[in-house]
């Protein structure tokens, strides 16, 4: 949507208030709602809000360290037209994404969707677009007593579990196409309560607005439905992790699928370029462990043996890789990176995965043989004598890998690299500090 169809819609009949959001570096959508703000300074300047917002996180009102003190002053956040959208459960209610401004004016090194578009850029100037599709999933709960409880109890894919949230789904798949969100597929997962939904493939900005939407839509209808939607890594020890698979393909100049490979020596059906972006995929994979499962609750999700990612490796339909490669062909070759969950910053996690790949097909990385079978059955021994690198089991061992990762740092840059590793390493040190129900449970009156 060009600037004057966003003028004309909102200047229209019935928008009383215009919500602008963006993602701090914590991944979190914040929002100003404005009322009776005229809708020429709605697009030309947006909403100011302190710098120091930026630095949010779980832990603690701002990091101790950060440079994002309340000293900063103000950066705005300007609307980007293409985002609006009129969600159909809020009546009256405009929304916006917009990318973060600094006081001069300039885009801000801290906005991570301006990053996003940045890499996106890099990517044409050497040829290439790059197209996306997201698979989410997550738990529908109910508080009871302060404990958590599924919202059913049925098991993995269940017809059941799916139709007893039928009325729920149906609501959050209108509640979608109002935002411009298309699902393909909604279907029960593994765990008790839990549902996945998977987005359409499309252009990678827009689908990481789309998927900002989309979480925004989920929670929405599920608590009119009198249950919370929770996106965390891993509930429990007992519940299934949610993970957030992200499938991408390239594209050439003239907009045809850049992985698909006509005479592949591995038999796979992949181009050149798919093996060389895979490749650096797999170089930085342990740094990028820590943009895709930034807290400390993702590595409870990583672990081996559990349908999730956990090894620094690739393979054709093979669920604990890395990256899997989809049985898919032609214009739907694709691979599907299964370290992430829904705890990312979509912008980040976008961003810094492009920029891995596209070093691989500047460079034109090998990523070596395809893993076939499943790598949680190995040993450690069994895994290093192949070469196979485990991916990293907590926050502070991806946050290491990140800190000396060189082409990160240079696609971040210095102020959002720096910003981004202090508050996670934080987040981490106040999560060691935590003594768990399980440690008093089984210590409390055994010394």
């Amino acid at each position: 949507m060009k600037s004057e169809q966003a003028r004309k819609r909102l200047a229209g009949p019935g928008v009383t208030t215009v919500g602008i959001s963006y993602l701090d570096l914590a991944g979190v959508t914040r929002s100003k709602p404005l009322v009776n703000v005229s809708v020429e300074s709605v697009l030309r300047n947006g909403f100011k809000t302190a710098r120091a917002n930026l630095d949010m996180n779980v832990a603690a009102p701002l990091t101790p360290g950060t440079k994002l003190d309340i000293s900063q002053g103000d950066v705005s956040v300007i609307p980007d037209p293409e985002t609006l959208v009129f969600p159909s459960y809020a009546p009256g209610t405009a929304r916006l994404i917009g990318d973060v401004h600094e006081a001069d004016g300039t885009v801000s090194p801290l906005c991570t969707r301006s990053l996003l578009k940045r890499v996106l850029g890099r990517g044409r100037a050497l040829g290439y677009g790059a197209v996306v599709g997201l698979e989410s999933e997550f738990h529908l709960v109910k508080l009871d007593a302060e404990r958590v409880v599924p919202a059913d109890a049925s098991g993995v894919q269940t017809l059941d579990g799916y139709n007893q949230h039928l009325e729920l789904l149906g609501d959050i798949v209108k509640g979608l196409s109002t935002v411009g969100v298309k699902p393909v597929r909604t279907h029960a997962e593994g765990g008790r309560g839990q549902m996945e939904i998977d987005l359409e493939h499309r252009p990678a900005l827009r689908a990481a607005d789309g998927y900002v939407y989309f979480k925004e839509v989920v929670r929405a209808v599920s608590r009119a439905h009198g249950l919370i939607a929770s996106f965390m890594p891993k509930i429990g020890a007992s519940w299934w992790g949610s993970g957030l698979h992200v499938h991408l393909n390239l594209t050439d100049r003239r907009e045809r699928n850049a992985f698909a490979g006509k005479s592949d020596p591995r038999k796979l059906g992949l181009s050149p370029v798919c093996y060389y972006f895979i490749a650096g995929i797999l170089k930085h994979g342990k740094a990028l462990s820590a943009v895709a499962a930034p807290t400390v609750n993702s590595y409870k999700r990583l672990l081996p043996g559990r349908w999730n990612a956990d090894a620094v490796t690739y393979g054709p339909g093979n669920r604990g890789a890395a990256v899997r490669i989809p049985d898919e062909r032609g214009e739907a070759t694709r691979v599907e990176i299964r370290i992430p969950d829904n705890s990312c910053n979509i912008y980040l996690l976008l961003a810094c995965t492009l920029a891995a790949g596209l070093e691989g097909t500047e460079k034109r990385l090998d990523p070596g043989e395809p893993l076939m079978f499943d790598a949680s059955l190995m040993t450690d021994r069994e895994r290093a004598s192949r070469g196979l690198a485990p991916l990293p089991r907590s926050l502070g061992e991806a946050l290491s890998e990140f800190e000396g990762d060189g082409l990160l740092r240079q696609t971040l840059g210095n102020d959002l690299f720096e910003e981004f590793l202090t508050q996670r390493y934080f987040e981490s040190s106040k999560a060691a500090d935590q003594v768990t129900q399980w440690e008093v449970s089984h210590f409390l009156d055994l010394f």
